[in-house]
Formats: C-alpha cells, sequence, structure tokens
C-alpha cells in the first residue's frame, strides 16, 4: 500500500522548493557585477578590489554614505575642518569660533571662553579646563583624565596604506591590517590616556607600540 503523506509535510516541502528557486539567481556569479549594487571596483587585474564608493565608508556588513559637512575615513564619517559635532550623534556644525585656535602653551594667548592653552604635538590649542563630563565641552571634544576638553587627535581614524599616509598627524601609526586606518601611537595603559571611544592598546608581543584602538578591539 503507498504511503501518504500528510498535508504539512507537502506545503513545507513547497515552501522549501519556493525559497530555492528565489535563491538561485542571487547565488549566480556576475564577472561583470562582481561587487553587488553598494560598493566599486577599484584596481586592475589582480590587484582589483571591491571598495565602498568615495564619500563612504564600510562598516563591517554595509557602505554607510557620509552626510553634510562630513568626511568619510577608514571607520567612521568625521567633519570635515572647520565643523564639528555639538554633541555625540549630532549633525556636524561650524566650530565655535576660537576653540581650536593655535597658541602657545607657555604664554597666555587664548581669549575667553577658550582661554586654556593645551599642549599638542606640534604647538597647542585654545579649550576650556574645569570639565567632568564630554556634556562640558563642545565640538565634539572630550573631558579627560586632567578634567580639560580634548580635542580629536589630528589624523586619527584617516584612511592609510602605509605610514607616509599618517605622517604629519597626530596618529602616525598606520594599521595597514585591520582598521586600514592612522591611530595613535606611544599611549599610556595606567592612567589610560587615549580619546574618548578609543582605549591604549599593549601589543608589544608583536613588536608593536602601545596604541589607541576603538573600544572592544584590543585582542586579550
Amino acid at each position: 500500500m503507498r504511503e501518504r503523506r500528510h498535508p504539512l509535510g507537502r506545503w513545507i516541502g513547497l515552501i522549501g522548493l519556493g525559497l530555492t528557486a528565489q535563491m538561485l539567481p542571487s547565488c549566480l556569479y556576475d564577472s561583470n557585477h562582481r561587487c553587488g549594487d553598494t560598493m566599486v571596483q577599484e584596481g586592475e587585474g589582480d590587484s582589483t578590489r571591491c571598495v565602498c564608493p568615495e564619500g563612504s565608508y564600510n562598516s563591517g556588513t554595509a557602505c554607510v554614505q557620509c552626510g553634510e559637512h562630513e568626511v568619510a575615513t577608514a571607520t567612521s564619517c568625521d567633519c570635515e575642518p572647520g565643523y564639528s559635532r555639538p554633541g555625540e550623534g549630532q549633525a556636524c556644525a561650524e566650530t565655535p569660533e576660537g576653540l581650536g585656535a593655535e597658541c602657545d602653551p607657555a604664554a597666555s594667548s587664548c581669549s575667553a571662553p577658550y582661554d586654556h592653552c593645551e599642549p599638542a604635538s606640534d604647538s597647542g590649542y585654545c579649550t576650556t579646563s574645569g570639565c567632568t563630563t564630554a556634556d562640558d565641552c563642545e565640538g565634539g571634544y572630550a573631558c579627560n583624565a586632567m578634567s580639560v576638553c580634548q580635542r580629536p587627535p589630528v589624523g586619527q581614524g584617516k584612511p592609510c596604506t602605509s605610514p607616509d599616509d599618517c605622517a604629519e598627524t597626530e596618529a602616525i601609526f598606520c594599521d595597514s591590517f585591520m582598521t586600514h586606518a592612522c591611530l595613535v601611537q606611544g599611549c599610556s595603559l595606567d592612567p589610560d590616556d587615549c580619546f574618548a571611544g578609543y582605549e591604549c592598546c599593549d601589543l608589544s608581543m608583536f613588536g608593536i607600540p602601545q596604541i589607541c584602538v576603538p573600544k572592544g578591539t584590543c585582542p586579550t
């Protein structure tokens, strides 16, 4: 006697066939469209690769398009020169006049309300002091351990393929393996003196100096 198939099993089988039919076209390889709908092809011959279009960055799952007054780095959309974020997640706006102006740490060359000259790798920049949280700071600056509203390191997150791309910035280490971005090196583990959102990572076992990496990405 022929075995009678349960109706539910038949429906499951039909659904499976339908899904398979829908998936088959997406599995076909198109040599003329190898980078898909969101990425573009860069290079020629064996050195070609798929990258995000200009003005966007790869989040790991998709290309994220940057907005007005933003420039794409290797890992994020940063504000273009002269612009900064008033707060985390906010749109880029013109940086308040006087904030970040070049100054001499040995002289009182900053004016209120940004009357503190914070030393930097080249000279110094005008900012405020006496903060307790990032909410006390403006222009995307963050409150550091010394209660100074600290400027984001110049060049941090800039795309790079070699140290030459990071030269003459405050982030001279080029991570050409993971983030392909310029990072700050020579940081302190205790206290951690990396900019907000970054942590000092000891990679000496790999022959790499201590560098500031995005929080949660330091191998343990």
